[in-house]
């Protein structure tokens, strides 16, 4: 039977409405278009997005802040790796460049000092110290410690480590004056708490207490002012062995010395060992150690092609780097000389020295020439002097 187009849109319509009328009746549509649920749902995730977009921006809040204070620490001028030794060598260096006599330097034990800070009203201050503040930056916790009302007050104040040193001196007035101008106008900043002189003459005896301070720092924190006087004087106690002044005394050039070297107690400006070829005058060629004991130093010398090369190192320290090698021309026939200055031992403690040995390849004699060596206990030890040539003046 062949249907109209009018009676096929009405089974079609018939149709839609039994399916419509089942699915209403029997299919949980609350339940999977749950309006209260899908409007919490919005929420919680609104909520979350807000907390997440707060949060990023208080810890670039916290990071700008962090940055800030690190940088303000940094410009202050106080020293940010206080030790006694160092003290010691800053005192050295300006006592002796005032020409001030010190027989005695003593040490107070380092302690914690408040700093003072500008108090705001109805400002919450945290927690103690710099230190903590630094852990804070630094992501690191620090335990916490139950303390009494009483406390509350001296926990409030940030505080940093303070060493004093007492010094005493003798000196004219006008050496002691140069000496506290000096401290004062020092980028570091040194307090000079008291000083008590009595005059005998035209010379002053008296002692000096100065406080040096500490502030601590964030973790792999960096001395961005490396210009600082107590930064050249402190970090090793030396001046610098490459400079020109300090080298022109051991290395100057002269005479038929292909190498120079250099063997000096652990106290002197100089290090105890260095090494380098003569006429050098870029320096580039120079190694060195620092040390109060004996120190292996090894020469070696090849020839190649008919040219002549070498190299040397003291202990770990070589040159040239890599096991390789460095060319350069005797600077007299049939001999390669090297000078070794020295100095005798004056104190007990003094251990430092070289033991020398030497590898050569060549049809050259290796000739050392040690000057002023110490007479009963040498600083220049040769392994096998037979087969080198050896002379001590």
């Amino acid at each position: 039977m062949k249907l109209s187009k009018r009676e096929k849109f009405l089974i079609l319509l018939l149709i839609i409405v039994v399916i419509g009328y089942f699915g209403f009746k029997y299919v949980p549509v609350e339940k999977i278009f749950n309006l209260e649920e899908l409007k919490a749902e919005h929420s919680q995730k609104k909520n979350l997005y807000e907390t997440m977009s707060q949060n990023i921006i208080q810890i670039n809040t916290f990071e700008e802040k962090a940055q800030s204070l690190i940088e303000e620490v940094n410009n202050l001028n106080v020293i940010s790796d206080l030790q006694q030794e160092k003290v010691i060598i800053f005192l050295n260096n300006y006592l002796n460049s005032s020409n001030i006599n010190a027989s005695n330097i003593s040490f107070t034990d380092e302690k914690a000092v408040p700093m003072s800070y500008v108090v705001i009203p109805g400002e919450k201050r945290e927690s103690g110290t710099l230190q903590d503040l630094m852990y804070e930056i630094d992501g690191r916790t620090t335990a916490n410690v139950e303390t009494s009302e009483s406390d509350e007050k001296e926990e409030n104040q940030l505080s940093a480590r303070q060493v004093s040193a007492n010094i005493t001196f003798d000196s004219t007035y006008a050496d002691m004056i140069d000496f506290i101008d000096s401290i004062q106008n020092n980028p570091v900043d040194i307090s000079i708490t008291s000083i008590n002189t009595i005059a005998e003459g035209d010379i002053l005896q008296g002692t000096m207490n100065l406080n040096f301070y500490e502030i601590p720092k964030p973790l792999d924190f960096i001395e961005t002012n490396s210009e600082w006087i107590w930064m050249e004087l402190a970090q090793s106690g030396k001046e610098n062995p490459f400079s020109t002044d300090a080298t022109q005394m051991v290395f100057a050039s002269g005479g038929n010395y292909d190498f120079y070297m250099s063997l000096q107690p652990e106290v002197s400006d100089l290090p105890s060992i260095l090494i380098g070829e003569t006429n050098d005058v870029d320096r580039k060629t120079y190694i060195s150690r620092d040390v109060n004991s004996v120190e292996s130093v090894n020469f070696a010398f090849k020839t190649e092609n008919d040219k002549y090369y070498y190299r040397y190192s003291i202990d770990s320290v070589s040159y040239p780097k890599n096991d390789e090698w460095k060319e350069f021309i005797p600077n007299s026939e049939g001999n390669i000389n090297i000078v070794a200055y020295s100095k005798p031992r004056i104190l007990k403690e003094d251990s430092a020295g070289a033991n020398i040995s030497v590898y050569n390849s060549t049809e050259l004699r290796v000739r050392f020439d040690v000057i002023d060596d110490d007479k009963t206990s040498p600083r220049a030890y040769f392994r096998d002097a037979r087969t080198i040539s050896v002379t001590r003046k």
